[in-house]
């Protein structure tokens, strides 16, 4: 009878589930395998795929059109055409895609050569323009092409001696322009570019003896391209 006992005792005893502690133990033992996912940084393209804002500032060349009376050139007159070798051109872009409101300032001069001679004519020519309108432009990689029409005004003022006399005036005239360029991206948010242009100035015949001139003008310069 005794043996018995002892018997059921230990059959007991190993009939018993796991205690928790040593189930904590078995659980501390496996291994989970954690996979990190690797993320590939995508290079920024910074403001060369579709700027908002462009601002260009360069060197203006100004050639000045013989008087013409319309646009027929068989009334020109004999003046000489005249150059502006100094000149500076601002210019600004709001652009939405490719379409784009511009404005542009400019500032042209000439001083006459009188050959050393003091008795000579002497007259600075400064020629103020500034205008609006819209704007194309083409996006190809680095290489934007555009073209643009404006309309504005354009002032001229003179400055100097003329038959002896010290002589000055001021005139405001009417213009269209139309023209184009390209702009080079060199760097994020800035680029090279060069502009030309043909502008219709649209005279006082009362005042100036003609109805109009043809003129053109190049630029070179830097510019600014903002998102």
């Amino acid at each position: 009878m005794k043996n018995l006992v002892l018997t059921l005792a230990a059959a007991a005893v190993l009939c018993q589930p796991p205690s928790a502690s040593a189930q904590a133990t078995t659980t501390t033992q496996t291994t989970t395998t954690q996979t990190k996912a690797v993320t590939t940084p995508v290079p920024s393209t910074g403001t060369t795929t579709k700027p908002t804002w462009e601002f260009g500032l360069g060197y203006q060349y100004l050639r000045t059109g013989q008087f013409c009376a319309g646009f027929d050139s068989s009334t020109c007159t004999s003046d000489n055409p005249k150059s502006f070798p100094v000149g500076l051109m601002l210019d600004g872009v709001r652009n939405w895609g490719s379409v784009g409101i511009v404005g542009e300032v400019g500032w042209s001069r000439h001083d006459d050569d009188n050959n050393g001679d003091p008795f000579a004519d002497r007259l600075t020519t400064d020629i103020w323009h500034a205008g609006g309108g819209v704007r194309w432009t083409g996006r190809y990689n680095k290489v934007w092409p555009y073209a643009q029409g404006l309309a504005g005004g354009a002032s001229s003022r003179f400055d100097g001696v003329v038959g002896g006399l010290p002589f000055r005036d001021n005139r405001g005239r009417f213009m269209a322009q139309a023209g184009g360029g390209v702009t080079f991206v060199v760097g994020d948010g800035w680029g090279l570019f060069v502009d030309a242009a043909y502008r219709r100035m649209f005279l006082d015949e009362d005042t100036d003896f003609q109805t109009g001139r043809n003129d053109v003008r190049g630029v070179f310069g830097i510019r600014m391209i903002l998102d």
